[in-house]
């Protein structure tokens, strides 16, 4: 199936769009065969929500048609652009002095901070500063530091339906998806702002998305079938969608240690993934109207 105008990518990246690419989209985890996580104490395979989605493995580099619709130029805006560059290197060299290079675990992660509180006042100031000029004169605040095993083929989990004191390896992922929630509808989701996501870790990671909005994909999915009748909605459209556009290509790029990546996460289908890594993945979250 052949790309839409849709969601675009902005990249400020020395690489440009070297680091981008196109596959032929989606299959149930079911039919896939699954990465194993062999890191420090933990050797399992991750387990997923019975209605998971994953990219297919054909990647490939994007053709010129492709990339001119995915490329943005103009019109840049909070719902319908990812954005992806480097953060200062003034802000890579004091996120350096705290050495979460080292770290097993989200716990390793956290007391690094702890254990040097004059560079996190630094490196609060400095980030302040940043994301002020990428914050298209809103307000935006701190979401998480984030803390994934490397090899994951999705990082999104909903741990709150798990028992008390649940283990890594009963987690499920949720495969590709949109971060809505009650307060929004498919309809409203272009509003809700963006998120920007930092790799703070000394590997890359993968981000993959869907260059479709909400809206287009559920106009493209009542021509499928009654969207009413079916009670499609903010928390069920990403598995109506990829059962019956699976054929749909889905976006990923390489986002390199100290690069951001600035995403609309409520109005599009994604997830990140460490497939491939042998180390912590450790990112720092944003949430905000972010543009660059």
């Amino acid at each position: 199936m052949r790309l839409k105008q849709g969601i675009r990518l902005y990249s400020l990246l020395p690489e440009g769009y070297d680091a981008v690419f196109i596959n032929s989209g989606t299959s149930s985890y079911k039919e896939q065969t699954l990465a194993k996580v062999d890191f420090q104490d933990w050797h399992f395979t991750p387990l997923f929500e019975e209605d998971a989605y994953l990219p297919k493995k054909d990647w490939r580099k994007m053709n010129t048609q492709e990339s001119a619709i995915i490329r943005a130029k103009t019109d840049r805006k909070d719902h319908n652009t990812i954005f992806t560059g480097y953060i200062p290197a003034e802000l890579q060299y004091i996120i350096r002095r705290l050495g979460l290079e080292q770290s097993k675990n989200r716990e390793e992660v956290m007391q690094k901070f702890r254990d040097h509180p004059e560079t996190v006042q630094q490196l609060n100031t400095k980030m302040q500063e940043f994301l002020s000029t990428v914050a298209d004169n809103k307000p935006f605040h701190f979401h998480c530091i984030a803390a994934n095993l490397p090899n994951l083929e999705m990082v999104a989990c909903d741990i709150t339906r798990l028992r008390e004191n649940f283990t890594v390896p009963e987690k499920r992922y949720i495969g590709l998806h949109n971060d809505g929630t009650q307060f929004m509808t498919l309809h409203t989701t272009h509003k809700a702002g963006n998120r920007i996501t930092i790799n703070l870790g000394n590997q890359s990671r993968i981000f993959y998305f869907v260059n479709l909005t909400m809206i287009q994909a559920l106009n493209m999915l009542s021509e499928k079938i009654d969207v009413k009748e079916q009670q499609v909605n903010i928390y069920n459209v990403s598995a109506h969608f990829f059962k019956h556009f699976p054929d749909y290509p889905v976006i990923k790029f390489i986002q390199q240690p100290y690069q951001f990546y600035i995403a609309p996460t409520d109005n599009c289908f994604h997830d990140g993934s460490t497939l491939g890594n042998t180390a912590l993945d450790i990112n720092m979250v944003y949430f905000g109207t972010f543009r660059c």
